[in-house]
């Protein structure tokens, strides 16, 4: 699913955060990162200064009540 493009970012990853399982940032380029790592939320937040790379990457849930949890954030 793709991020919104007006999603709260500090929100999601308070969100992502609260999740039990993985939650992966796929990006087009073919990286993934586990948001659940306090550096890869470093790196996701720098590219929301970058919004091309931000928008083209994908969020990848390893639970589906993860899924849920992430809904108002994703479109």
């Amino acid at each position: 699913m793709k991020l919104k493009q007006q999603a709260d970012l500090a929100a999601f990853l308070e969100a992502v955060g609260q999740c039990r399982g993985d939650v992966h940032f796929n990006t087009a380029e073919g990286d993934s990162l586990n948001l659940q790592s306090v550096l890869s939320q470093y790196v996701f937040a720098a590219l929301a200064g970058k919004p091309e790379l931000w928008r083209s990457g994908e969020i990848v849930c390893d639970a589906a009540a993860d899924l849920l949890r992430l809904h108002d954030f994703l479109e």
